[in-house]
């Protein structure tokens, strides 16, 4: 299949920052608090938090109110590799953008390290809340700068050519991270929906110093 995206590369045909990090941890100990019962993972890369809900110790992480779970990614490699790893889960496919899933269809929709990744995250939110019956939870990677910034133009990924030979210098992938925020910005998207903060958090691990956890409320 053609590599449309940075993550259709070969070197993430395996497991990519599994593990049950700290910001895991914190986010379904918090959605477990709050009783969602059914969650859409998007943006889940190879799993980590599938593998998180199946191989759970009760002792420590009670999560079994979670029935039912969906993970979606832009990246086909992504979803492929969950297939492989978790043949018993539910993983498709998906834009951000413009999600299949029905109105009100999950308690929560959640999006973690995927706005980094989009130049209009504001479609993102927009569908988000279109999806989710209860919840969205976000989780940023960058951290906010003190206005929002759009790192690099998707429209001009692909284009790049050798001024002698007129090859591409670079394959039409959509790029790692397109995007910096304002605090202010993300704001202004959730009052658009009248979002309800219910949680805000910075937790830090040893892969990045920011995971900025941010648990909204439809109203």
């Amino acid at each position: 299949m053609d590599r449309r995206t940075y993550w259709d590369s070969e070197d993430f045909s395996q497991p990519y920052q599994m593990g049950s990090q700290k910001h895991r941890v914190y986010i379904l100990n918090k959605l477990s608090e709050l009783g969602i019962h059914t969650l859409l993972d998007v943006g889940c890369g190879t799993g980590p938090i599938y593998e998180m809900l199946i191989n759970q110790d009760d002792t420590h992480h009670p999560w079994d109110n979670i029935l039912a779970y969906k993970g979606t990614d832009y990246s086909w490699q992504m979803i492929e590799t969950c297939k492989r790893l978790f043949p018993h889960g539910e993983f498709e496919v998906q834009d951000a953008r413009a999600m299949k899933e029905e109105n009100n269809s999950w308690d929560c929709v959640l999006l973690m390290h995927c706005l980094d990744h989009l130049d209009d995250y504001a479609s993102a939110i927009k569908e988000a809340v279109r999806v989710s019956k209860k919840y969205i939870a976000i989780i940023l990677w960058r951290s906010f700068t003190q206005q929002g910034t759009n790192l690099n133009s998707r429209n001009d990924m692909g284009k790049k050519k050798d001024p002698e030979t007129g090859e591409l210098l670079e394959p039409p992938w959509e790029d790692t991270h397109l995007q910096e925020y304002s605090k202010q910005s993300l704001i202004t998207e959730f009052d658009k929906y009248g979002l309800i903060d219910v949680d805000i958090a910075e937790i830090g691990d040893d892969y990045s110093k920011f995971n900025y956890i941010w648990i909204l409320k439809k109203p």
